[in-house]
């Protein structure tokens, strides 16, 4: 009886774990119900923390309206506060797996997260641009010269996260195809 020592050499045994633990370029996707129900987890702990924030400016908005005599600044954070939650809530929508007993079912339930993350996306855009009113409002509000850089720090993150969600998007729209054609492929099977 022979040992696999017997016939490889160590090389050949690096190369095969090699192949085993690293995916090759164009590979399926893994739409395992672990993987789905992982990204769904993701998904809820953003909602959550994006939530979170929106609920916490609209108090901060508030708070700066009532106690300093800030109503624009106020008002302002509180309507983008709002905004940015209702964004949240419709970009979330759809995400939760659902029934994953099926190939099929996991397959659908990544396309209805990449279609949630694709509209996370979008709505992320539009939130930096609503932020853009909300600096504006600050700005005019402004009376002092030194926070000149601090609004340029802010304009250049806001233009950062456009550009983070537009390649976002590109990811959800092609993992939307994908899933797409593995739904195809199981239709044809």
């Amino acid at each position: 009886m022979s040992r696999p020592e017997d016939s490889h050499t160590p090389n050949d045994w690096t190369d095969l774990t090699e192949v085993w633990t690293r995916p090759a370029a164009g590979a399926e996707p893994d739409l395992t119900a672990r993987f789905v129900r992982r990204r769904a987890w993701l998904s809820r702990l953003n909602f959550l923390g994006e939530a979170g924030g929106a609920l916490i400016a609209g108090g901060v908005g508030l708070w700066a309206a009532l106690r300093h005599d800030a109503v624009f600044v106020g008002l302002a954070a509180l309507a983008f506060a709002v905004f940015g939650l209702a964004a949240t809530l419709w970009a979330r929508r759809g995400a939760a797996p659902g029934d994953l007993a099926t190939p099929r079912a996991a397959v659908e339930a990544a396309v209805r997260q990449a279609n949630s993350g694709l509209r996370w996306a979008r709505a992320g855009q539009a939130v930096s641009v609503a932020a853009l009113g909300f600096l504006g409002v600050m700005a005019w509000q402004d009376e002092g010269p030194v926070s000149a850089p601090l609004y340029g720090g802010a304009l250049l993150f806001l233009a950062a996260a456009v550009i983070f969600y537009e390649r976002h998007a590109r990811k959800a729209r092609a993992r939307i195809r994908t899933h797409a054609k593995a739904l195809s492929d199981l239709d044809r099977e």
